[in-house]
């Protein structure tokens, strides 16, 4: 008789929490990276635990998990909040055990800064909404050279790459905004906000980038984005790389 094959763990390791108005329509900010890798098929079955290491919840070990994400956060890199060092540190261990990692946003620009590289903030500050990018590779779907549409909201952005890394997408205003080295992929777009979510979110945003960068960012929303295809990816990427 067939059996199902052991859900893959992946261990979320939060780094930010939900603003309380936008906690009245989602429940948590791990609720979201649920449904980013809630599995696509019958045959990759992944579930997710989450530590909120920004409020001091650790994992016990890096093993605790199979393959681990780093989130988004309020937070920047360079300023380095108390437990952004230990993350780090963390994050090292898990590239020297091989494990799959992934980093989005803020995840993405601490997993090339505990690995070698370095972010700064961005000279023409907020970049928000679905920016211009462009694959330098095959990548989520889109061939080299074709284009890539998926929600960001960042003020901060990998300056120097981490050794090793190959860039998988770019944008003129965010030159490395995915990409990937052995058994860790980075991004800096947010693929677990869905047009609902983005749309709430860009109100508290009003209040640090600007009622005109908001107004830009929610108008320029194209018809259709890739948000689906980089969760498929992403999903697809992880259960590979455990494997």
């Amino acid at each position: 008789m067939k059996t199902d094959s052991p859900a893959i763990r992946v261990g979320v390791l939060l780094c930010d929490d939900l603003h309380e108005e936008l906690r009245t329509r989602w429940p948590s900010y791990l609720s979201l990276f649920e449904t980013l890798l809630g599995s696509a098929d019958s045959k990759t079955s992944l579930s997710t635990v989450g530590y909120r290491v920004h409020d001091g919840e650790w994992p016990a070990q890096v093993d605790a998990a199979d393959a681990w994400l780093v989130t988004g956060s309020r937070a920047s890199v360079h300023e380095a909040p108390d437990w952004v060092p230990p993350l780090q540190g963390f994050v090292r261990q898990v590239d020297a055990a091989g494990l799959p990692l992934i980093g989005v946003c803020f995840g993405h620009q601490l997993v090339h800064s505990a690995l070698g590289g370095r972010t700064e903030r961005a000279e023409q500050g907020w970049n928000l909404g679905a920016y211009p990018v462009e694959c330098e590779v095959d990548f989520a779907g889109r061939r080299a050279g074709e284009s890539l549409s998926l929600l960001a909201v960042h003020q901060d952005q990998v300056t120097e790459p981490a050794p090793g890394f190959e860039r998988l997408a770019t944008s003129a205003h965010c030159p490395w905004y995915a990409s990937r080295r052995g058994q860790t992929l980075t991004i800096q777009g947010h693929p677990e906000f869905d047009r609902e979510f983005f749309s709430a979110l860009m109100q508290r945003v009003r209040e640090k980038a600007g009622e005109q960068a908001v107004a830009a960012a929610l108008e320029g929303l194209p018809e259709r984005d890739d948000t689906h295809a980089v969760r498929q990816f992403m999903r697809a990427w992880c259960a590979e790389a455990v494997r």
